[in-house]
């Protein structure tokens, strides 16, 4: 029996980020490495099952298998036979709701949603006091985990991942995808940076590509500048494991606002991220000290509360005119690239 039962179904970047708490719980409870008397079990979808067993405090995994009602019937009977002592709905969703339901359980603590908060932002540009904290605080405020600011930083969550992929070499990671086309910098932007890149810098490049992104991929301007240039490695949607540990072996990644933003710092990989529509307000900001933020300050950010609406004025103006001159300015400035200068944050184009 565990302790407290934890209930996140997705997606991967709020997963990434609960782990950073899960572990630091898991500290703050005394257990080891190793998952012996690991204080936590975690509720999710079968596919992120593989990669969150792997945070150090969660004994057990239970998956849900399916998007059916008969699936979440199949898992609550599962469940029943558990009796943790606490539950923590790290979701607010109607799913984790009718789970809890199912179970015959409120809550011990449920993850407050800044849905109005997020809405007057977008619609009436009132910047609310709530919107300062980042889901890692708000993950953090679950678990009553004390707000402040250790030094030295605590280890990433998935470092163990990151060990099995590490390369003695810099290597530059793009990933140039997301769920929703108005979050990624175009296509031929990643082109062009990438044979500038290759212009400035022999260092080995690797390109991640998710589900979502093959479809595209390989006719598009980015795929033939890959195929062109030398030491250009993609990798294709593989385990998320297998992904993470690939991404442990890259010295910086260039993403768009993406789950594998988050998934690149829980291995302790610093990145260089392009955000568009989204904000810092909606709380998934890069947190690692030196990772970088590049953005555009346009009187229309935000646009949407998770980049799913096309934009607007028909030019993805806040990520278009991001120039890949600059970003490689950037890349070639970061500490973690050069081995030298300040710590990490952001800047406006």
């Amino acid at each position: 029996m565990s302790s407290t039962l934890v209930i996140r179904f997705g997606a991967l970047g709020d997963l990434c980020l609960l782990a950073w708490s899960l572990a630091a719980y898991a500290r703050e409870h005394g257990a080891g490495g190793d998952h012996a008397d690991a204080p936590l079990a975690l509720v999710t979808k079968a596919r992120y099952a593989e990669l969150m067993s792997c945070v150090p405090g969660i004994g057990t995994v239970h998956a849900l298998t399916g998007s059916r009602l008969r699936d979440l019937l199949h898992l609550a009977r599962h469940l029943r036979g558990e009796r943790p002592a606490a539950i923590i709905d790290a979701h607010g969703s109607l799913r984790s709701g009718l789970l809890l339901a199912l179970l015959g359980r409120r809550p011990d603590r449920r993850l407050a949603k800044d849905t109005v908060a997020r809405l007057e932002l977008l619609f009436l540009r009132r910047r609310g006091a709530s919107l300062a904290r980042s889901m890692h605080d708000r993950f953090d405020e679950l678990f009553d985990l004390p707000a402040n600011d250790p030094a030295p930083p605590p280890p990433p969550p998935l470092a163990g991942i990151a060990r099995s992929g590490a390369a003695p070499v810099r290597r530059l990671g793009l990933a140039p995808g997301a769920r929703w086309d108005a979050k990624r910098w175009p296509a031929p932007l990643f082109a062009d940076f990438l044979r500038r890149f290759r212009g400035t810098d022999r260092a080995p490049v690797r390109i991640f590509l998710g589900p979502q992104e093959e479809s595209w991929f390989d006719d598009s301007s980015l795929a033939r500048a890959a195929a062109e240039l030398a030491d250009v490695e993609v990798v294709r949607s593989g385990s998320l494991r297998e992904v993470a540990a690939a991404l442990g072996g890259c010295t910086v990644l260039l993403t768009n606002d993406s789950g594998l933003l988050h998934l690149a710092e829980a291995v302790g990989t610093p990145v260089l991220a392009l955000f568009g529509p989204t904000v810092e307000e909606f709380g998934y900001f890069p947190g690692l000290p030196r990772s970088w933020v590049l953005q555009r300050p346009l009187d229309c950010r935000p646009c949407s509360r998770n980049g799913k609406r096309p934009c607007w004025r028909q030019d993805q103006a806040c990520l278009a005119e991001i120039p890949p001159a600059r970003v490689l300015e950037e890349l070639l400035a970061l500490p973690a690239w050069s081995g030298a200068g300040s710590p990490g944050g952001g800047g406006d184009v």
